[in-house]
């Protein structure tokens, strides 16, 4: 017996080499890190990424992971919750940076919130990608590590206006409201050159306080003026309020569109029938028709998503996944977890997704624009530049419903 145990000693010592070995070789992770809101006024919007980017990285994970050269990795997502608020947002950046050792950050949610903290992945040199910040001014600091997958914020509503100057009364007057945020204000100021370009009368512009609910005295005084139309630059609380208590004062435009809401499932749910008829805009729309990359198609995604998150989704979750799919696009083109070449093979993405084609400007940004939504039989169609339903314009009177 004793002249057996350093025979067993050296098969135990193999045996639990090979099993940390193989323990190594499952632990090849890349960590990807986001701050973003879990509570807070943008939870809602919040929630609609977070459950994107862990159904693209479940997804990636389940079909084998992100290959390197020879080697396999699989994809682990840390988030931390930014309450909402910027500050709050840049020391969780830090964290997941200095703490964590994330390899890559993926945005959180509002340009407010993505300026400050795509400034910390550029200290860093750390590539964010990001899905839910479309401000110009997240584009325009010569950031080389920010990477967006929303349009230019500015020119949100340009796709509105030319889609208005296709329906039957042509509409003269417009009412443009917008936020004091960093995305609403772009969307306002946009907006309005747009619109004077192409010769509509702005009535009222007028700007809001974010997080503000009640728009008693501004929805008066556009009663009184009448306007044709109502553009609404602002979040989904916001849109909500201004919903309900344009019923409650009986306003009554030709058309009323929202930058975020009506695209939302949460919003028709909270408005039921009070959100019939609405506009909205949005970079993508479930009557897409794209290849897909971690998934078959359009279809497929949009069907595993309903299936597992029991809602619809919409153009932020599929931003989300897109975050994801081009992240593992340039880690692969690469070839390589180094930082630069990951970057650089961000830069010269060309990738079709269920968002549809990733290019990026040289600002960073992607290179698309937005469509037109209405809400229609409880539902959501994209009636402009493609008429996948007839819209409804004017919109029917509150009373007339």
């Amino acid at each position: 017996m004793k002249k057996s145990l350093p025979f067993f000693n050296f098969v135990l010592v193999v045996f639990i080499f090979f099993c940390f070995s193989g323990n190594v070789v499952a632990e090849n992770i890349i960590k990807l890190g986001s701050s973003i809101s879990f509570t807070g006024k943008h939870s809602r919007s919040g929630k609609l990424y977070i459950d994107s980017y862990k159904l693209a990285v479940d997804t990636i994970n389940s079909k084998g992971g992100v290959k390197v050269g020879d080697k396999t990795y699989k994809l682990k997502l840390i988030f931390y919750d930014d309450r909402s608020d910027s500050s709050e947002s840049s020391k969780m950046v830090e964290k997941l940076i200095g703490k964590d050792k994330v390899d890559f950050l993926l945005g959180p949610y509002s340009s407010g919130i993505t300026i400050p903290d795509s400034l910390i992945a550029r200290r860093y040199r750390i590539p964010m990608i990001e899905g839910g910040g479309a401000s110009e001014k997240i584009f325009n600091k010569k950031n080389k590590y920010i990477f967006g997958l929303l349009p230019e914020a500015g020119e949100y509503f340009k796709s509105t206006l030319e889609y208005l100057k296709t329906v039957k009364p042509t509409p003269k007057s417009i009412a443009i409201l917008y936020a004091d945020d960093k995305f609403d204000l772009s969307v306002g100021e946009g907006t309005k050159k747009i619109a004077e370009k192409m010769g509509f009368k702005i009535e009222i512009f007028e700007k809001y306080s974010e997080g503000q609910s009640d728009f008693t005295s501004v929805l008066t005084k556009i009663k009184g003026k009448n306007p044709d139309v109502i553009l609404v630059g602002g979040h989904t609380e916001e849109a909500l309020n201004i919903t309900q208590q344009l019923k409650e004062l009986d306003v009554n435009p030709k058309m009323l569109s929202l930058t975020v809401g009506p695209s939302e499932s949460d919003f028709r749910k909270a408005l039921g029938k009070d959100s019939e008829f609405v506009f909205g805009v949005a970079s993508w729309s479930t009557q897409m028709n794209f290849k897909g990359y971690i998934f078959k198609d359009t279809a497929e995604f949009i069907n595993i998503f309903k299936n597992k998150f029991k809602y619809d989704p919409d153009y932020h979750n599929a931003a989300g996944i897109a975050c994801v799919s081009v992240l593992k696009y340039a880690i692969e083109k690469a070839g390589s977890l180094d930082r630069e070449k990951v970057r650089e093979a961000l830069v010269n993405s060309d990738l079709q997704t269920i968002y549809g084609t990733i290019k990026f400007n040289p600002n960073g940004q992607i290179n698309g624009t937005s469509i037109v939504l209405q809400i229609l039989d409880g539902k959501v169609f994209e009636v402009y530049p493609n008429t996948l339903k007839k819209s409804v314009y004017p919109m029917p009177p509150w009373k007339k419903r």
